[in-house]
């Protein structure tokens, strides 16, 4: 009897380990190095007898608690970042205000005296170098630490990556605060802080596989939707609350709110269980672990074997887009529209918080509705999809002229009214990211989408590098040119947006002459 339970057991994990492989997909959120993803030893697979076994303890309930925290610690890393970006814009831009008029005393300057093109362009710079210097050590940092979160544990790599972004974030407050001995420059070594755990792209990584860890095929869906929902409300919320501080306190306080939740967030992973599974925790497949390095430089190399179809390159190419359309609403927006509109820098952050509801209502309400009528049978023939593959490629095209239009309206906007009528259209078109990699996923077998969706990521870092920079730049030359020429970095983006769109005007769906897998061939004929 012993041996027949060994062997159901056995055979329940294999079940288990086979349906996790093939049903968890990556995100461009995900760590850039992940290994699938396995199932807690104690997670057996859905058959009968596990379904009973489960029944007797509270798994259910303990899987809930760890997504709930997990929340609540994506609600409060998230918030984090809303109180830093726009005190942090206006510390720095009080500095180079001193140094503009060469005063010494450590007393703010007015902050009107501060919109000078040259403190603006220099400014603009600053943040921009800090922002794609961050990209590229934490894209060279993922891969060690996702190694160690893998070989020693989640909690642990979790609690450094965000211990290290407050020690990043503690030296730029010291250097901005000793501005006098330091140079401002060395607000840029701040990225170091991502040597420790990885930063951000590990943090989120580790955040997705230990829901993943901890969840089944079931519950995953609901648990990443709500995740998504945490971060929104996040960033959301505190750039309002950090612009109302600002009025009462000044930049420095809300900074200090930043540094206290980060450290909340980071104490809050004592109170999760471990969801690596158990044997690779405590070390009992030492045996393989030289094999799984290699393995892993062998599987990123073979990624770029799967880009046999010319519309998946398209679709990859359309990544890069990602990077400056998200800078291009935070940070860079604040010292933006602060310029052009001769706003209190405080005051930028009702305006991001107006586009956080905006994303919202598209994501929640708009975006549904809308995949639901392409393939309501009372649509008219013309804009009715003849499945949801199609009806995928189409919001996707769609979202992006939306996008452009919307990015285009930013430029030209002589009000702050008009400004935020074409940040609604942004949010409207924002469903831009997910939908394009819904559709590269059909390009690839299952087991082989964790490769193409670190590719993916890897093409994401190369938009941040590069993003930041970019607009810093356009906007430099605007403020040089004079006159409307100011809103130079959202027609730049518009036009790098209509141009990656138009991609997808060649991407041609798998049973249509480009598909990978004769098994999506049958699938989309099915459609």
């Amino acid at each position: 009897m012993a041996t027949d339970q060994a062997q159901e057991h056995a055979q329940e994990q294999r079940h288990s380990s086979s349906a996790l492989d093939s049903g968890f997909e990556h995100t461009e959120a995900s760590p850039l190095l992940q290994d699938h993803p396995r199932r807690p030893a104690h997670r057996t697979g859905l058959s009968v007898a596990s379904i009973a076994s489960i029944a007797k303890l509270p798994k259910a309930h303990r899987s809930n608690t760890i997504v709930n925290l997990l929340c609540l610690i994506i609600f409060i890393a998230t918030s984090a970042g809303g109180f830093v970006a726009i005190p942090y814009t206006r510390l720095v831009e009080d500095v180079l205000c001193h140094q503009y008029y060469d005063v010494e005393s450590m007393q703010p300057i007015d902050e009107n005296l501060c919109k000078e093109n040259t403190i603006q362009s220099k400014l603009a710079f600053i943040i921009a170098i800090g922002g794609a210097i961050d990209a590229i050590v934490g894209f060279l940092a993922a891969f060690p630490w996702g190694l160690v979160a893998d070989r020693f544990g989640r909690k642990p790599v979790s609690a450094l990556a965000i211990a290290g972004l407050v020690m990043g974030l503690l030296w730029t407050m010291a250097v901005v605060y000793f501005h006098n001995a330091l140079q401002l420059e060395a607000v840029w070594l701040a990225s170091a802080g991502s040597l420790l755990g990885g930063g951000n792209a590990v943090l989120i990584g580790v955040i997705l596989s230990m829901i993943s860890d901890a969840t089944n095929e079931e519950e995953r869906a609901i648990a990443f939707m709500r995740t998504h929902v945490c971060s929104l409300g996040g960033n959301l919320l505190s750039p309002a609350l950090a612009s109302a501080m600002m009025i009462k306190t000044g930049p420095w306080p809300p900074l200090w709110v930043a540094v206290a939740l980060q450290v909340v967030s980071a104490v809050s992973f004592l109170f999760l269980p471990e969801t690596l599974p158990h044997k690779r925790l405590h070390g009992n497949d030492e045996a393989t672990e030289p094999a799984n390095l290699k393995s892993r430089m062998s599987r990123y190399r073979e990624s770029l074997s799967m880009l046999k179809s010319p519309s998946l390159v398209l679709l990859l190419l359309t990544a890069l887009v990602t990077g400056p359309v998200a800078y291009s609403t935070l940070q860079f927006m604040v010292q933006f529209i602060s310029k052009r509109y001769s706003l209190r820098l405080y005051e930028t952050g009702y305006v991001q918080a107006a586009f956080g509801v905006a994303q919202v209502v598209q994501a929640l309400i708009i975006l549904p509705w809308w995949s639901r009528f392409l393939l309501k049978e009372t649509t008219p023939a013309t804009l009715r999809a003849p499945g949801e593959h199609h009806r995928d490629l189409s919001i996707s095209r769609w979202s992006f002229a939306i996008l452009t239009i919307g990015v285009m309206v930013l430029g030209l906007s002589p009000t702050l009214a008009s400004f935020i009528f074409g940040l609604m259209l942004m949010a409207l078109g924002s469903g831009f990211n997910s939908l394009a990699r819904s559709v590269m996923s059909l390009y690839v077998d299952p087991e082989h989408r964790s490769r193409l969706f670190s590719l993916v990521g890897m093409v994401d870092v190369l938009g941040v590098v590069y993003a930041q920079p970019m607009l810093a730049g356009l906007f430099a030359l605007g403020l040089k040119l004079g006159g409307g020429w100011i809103g130079l970095p959202y027609y730049g983006l518009a036009v790098l947006v209509a141009t990656a769109g138009s991609l997808l005007l060649f991407v041609r769906l798998p049973g249509t002459g480009q598909g990978l897998s004769p098994a999506h061939e049958d699938e989309n004929h099915q459609d």
